[in-house]
């Protein structure tokens, strides 16, 4: 576990284990993660510092289980849920603070008075909200500090490889506690980022274009508790993100044999490869995002040790953007927009009992309900230039004149295109319960259930405007509503022989729950995808070594997921869908160490291998050029047995980190890390495999009483490495090219910077 040792804000979790506990909430309640049977990695406030690790997919550099692909989705042990759609919910969920966050874009906002963060490899569903049938990211910020005032503040500045000049950021973050009476405090905190892009984007056309990124943000929360055993906490957010970078970075890979773009790319200067980090488009792009929320949480402890406590919680997203999809000087799909705006609610009712009776556990009612209101369109020209689409046939906006051709009797909105409004709707009710029995002092049985009903609805407009091609079904209207009901499950085993050992075991079922594609195959389509089901088992050791100065863990897992939900792209509308995959399995072995040999120095090794394959999945889109023995006449082929895109093999991180005295005021502080990926698969078209990727982190500073300040780098040796490789579909329609773009973030590249804080 990749985490320095921690105060507990739990006297009972910590027991005897001294400093040394690393306290997790992994299973909702505060425990030692050594005393959690859940295959857990912890990164705590001080390592995130040290790291400079600011966001989501910072967390995967020393969380090997967690990958990160595109438009922030995640994968865990090599499933996630890859896809454009917004009316379904990921695979991997994100819980901050203890409420789940039922959209991808939350993951957008960087990190900021973070206390600790958690990746719990497998299900976790039952005790975590709902879905997260792969996974859950569990992030908890810094609570209140009653009677304490503190103030903080960290600026970082930073210089990133990019072609041509290298790309500037800045970052600061500021933090207030103050107490108000006794038995109340509220903390206050803020960031403000300006980032340069990824890669040069050269807009040879007037209008909007913002590559780089700006962000703010301010969290407030309030804690009072008026006696001891009453507490509220109540906490207040808001974001804004402006900027495509790090979402829509798109550069030519590679060319296909009879491309379309060769001699526009050259003539615009780029060179298409997988180094490639320039792009030059003819329209406008930016991406605006807003997100906001209010929650409050309260607890009751009874006489008994009994716990009562409910989390309301109001979370909110607005989304508007825009990019040039073909990234080209020439309009061939030059507009792809969509705007979209969000609510959830959501209230948690939870009994926990207390783990000093024989039988422990919780029990909970839990209700969701988030609406989401979307429009979007892509239109574009096919490389045709306007004079010729200006006329018939095409009759790209022109003037509509009666009459037999060459009249045109209708003005096309784009020689090619599409458009759509709709309105999705998630409606989950569950009442769930987990309960451990300890059967002798060193053997206990755990066992929990979940019931999950869930009413999904979707009303969607499609191609109301004329086009000369239209993606998709034209003057198409699709409404339905999808209902399941679950029963996920839990069954476990715990045998602690000694204090410093616990080996378990468990099996059970997660769930997630239906959903739909944005966009119809055919007229009168049912949209709706299946419930996802993943069922699995795990068994691990959890070792104390040396006077707890080792801590190790090892975890064999397997899952078996059915009715994968996926999207493909159909090559006859010209557009991609969600769809069902048969069947898919993934097995592996987490192992974690983590040791103190002496003072001041904190080693780590973590690895994960992980074999993760569709056993049946027939239906997986073909890829431009693919021969017609493996490609058949629906456009799709057979990729059972074949290893999930966004998986790895085996990836692992060793690191090291020392904090030493130089003299009575200062210390010094140097810290390393390794990190291994073995290649990517990300599509299965030739080529769509991203490297192995072997990056070395760094840091070096000094510290005061109230001061710090350090240098450091990430990706130190410039391993250039995209996100994701994809197959560029225009290419493929009008040339039957096979073609490869790539998308970037800002792990992929080099970067070395300053960091300064201050304690007041």
């Amino acid at each position: 576990m990749p985490a320095h040792a921690q105060e507990a804000g739990d006297a009972s979790a910590r027991n005897d284990e001294g400093a040394n506990a690393i306290i997790v909430t992994a299973q909702r309640r505060e425990q030692n993660v050594m005393d959690v049977p859940v295959s857990v990695t912890v990164l705590s406030e001080e390592i995130l510092t040290d790291r400079g690790i600011n966001d989501l997919r910072g967390v995967t550099k020393l969380a090997p289980s967690l990958q990160a692909g595109q438009d922030n989705q995640f994968s865990i042990r090599g499933i996630g849920t890859a896809t454009y759609a917004d009316t379904v919910e990921p695979s991997v969920t994100q819980v901050i603070d203890d409420v789940v966050l039922g959209a991808r874009y939350f993951a957008s906002i960087g990190f900021y008075d973070i206390e600790r963060v958690e990746v719990l490899n497998g299900p976790q569903g039952l005790l975590f909200g709902k879905n997260a049938s792969a996974g859950v990211v569990n992030i908890t910020t810094t609570p209140p500090r009653l009677g304490r005032f503190e103030a903080s503040m960290e600026t970082e500045v930073v210089t990133r490889h990019r072609d041509g000049d290298d790309g500037l950021g800045f970052r600061t973050q500021g933090t207030i506690n103050v107490p108000v009476g006794e038995t109340s405090a509220l903390r206050m905190n803020a960031i403000y980022g300006d980032r340069d892009s990824i890669v040069n984007i050269e807009n040879v056309n007037p209008g909007r274009a913002e590559a780089d990124v700006e962000e703010y943000a301010f969290r407030a929360k309030f804690l009072t508790e008026p006696s001891d055993v009453f507490s509220v906490y109540v906490i207040g957010d808001y974001g804004n993100f402006s900027g495509i970078s790090g979402t829509f970075d798109y550069t030519y890979r590679s060319l296909g044999e009879g491309s379309q773009y060769p001699e526009l790319l050259a003539e615009a200067g780029v060179e298409p490869g997988p180094r490639n980090l320039t792009s030059v488009v003819d329209a406008p792009y930016f991406r605006d995002l807003e997100t906001g929320g209010l929650q409050a949480k309260l607890s009751y402890l009874f006489d008994n040790d009994f716990e009562i406590s409910n989390i309301f919680a109001w979370k909110t997203y607005s989304l508007d953007q825009t990019f040039d999809s073909d990234f080209t000087p020439t309009d061939f799909l030059n507009r792809n927009a969509a705007t979209s705006s969000y609510d959830q609610f959501s209230n948690e009712l939870r009994l926990t009992l207390p783990d000093s009776n024989r039988v422990s556990g919780q029990a909970g009612l839990y209700y969701f309900y988030s609406r989401n209101d979307f429009t979007g369109y892509r239109r574009g020209a096919s490389g045709i230039p306007p004079f010729v689409t200006g006329g018939f046939p095409f009759c790209v906006d022109v003037e509509v004149s009666p009459g037999p051709p060459p009249a045109c009797n209708v003005s096309n909105v784009a020689f090619i295109g599409q458009d759509y409004a709709g309105e999705n709707t998630i409606e989950s009710m569950a009442v769930f319960g987990q309960l451990n029995y300890q059967l002798l002092d060193t053997l206990s049985v755990t066992a929990g259930g979940r019931i999950t009903h869930d009413n999904v609805s979707l009303d969607l407009l499609e191609n109301t405007r004329p086009y000369f091609v239209t993606l998709g079904v034209p003057n198409n209207r699709s409404t339905g509503e999808a209902r399941n009901t679950n029963f996920s499950w839990r069954l476990g085993v715990d045998w602690e022989p000694v204090p410093e050992t616990l080996v378990y075991g468990f099996a059970g079922q997660g769930y997630k729950g239906p959903g739909f594609s944005n966009a119809s195959p055919a007229p009168n389509a049912d949209l709706s995808v299946e419930p996802e089901i993943s069922t699995s088992g795990e068994i691990g050791i959890k070792q104390a070594l040396f006077d707890r100065r080792v801590n190790l863990s090892v975890a064999a897992f397997y899952t078996r997921f059915d009715n994968l939900q996926v999207q493909a792209f159909d090559a006859a509308l010209q557009t991609i869908i969600l769809q069902n995959a048969a069947e898919a399995t993934t097995m592996g072995v987490d192992v974690n160490i983590q040791a103190q040999p002496v003072r001041g120095l904190t080693l780590l090794a973590s690895a994960s291998y992980v074999d993760a394959t569709y056993d049946t999945y027939t239906g997986r889109e073909c890829y431009p050029g693919q021969v017609a023995a493996s490609c058949d006449a629906t456009g799709t082929f057979d990729v059972s047995g074949r290893q999930v895109p966004q998986s790895a093999k085996f990836t692992s991180v060793v690191s090291a980190d020392y904090e030493f005295p130089l003299n009575s005021a200062l210390n010094g502080i140097i810290g390393g890390s390794y990190y291994h990926r073995s290649s990517l698969l990300s599509e299965y078209a030739p080529g769509a495999v991203i490297p192995a990727w072997d990056t070395f982190d760094g840091n070096i500073g000094i510290e005061g009483a109230n001061w710090r300040a350090s240098l450091f780098c990430k990706n130190c040796f410039n391993q250039i490495r995209p996100v994701s490789i994809e197959v560029e579909a225009g290419d493929g329609i009008n040339a039957g090219a096979l073609t490869l773009v790539q998308r970037w973030s800002y792990d992929s590249v080099r970067t070395m910077g300053v960091r300064v804080g201050l304690d007041f």
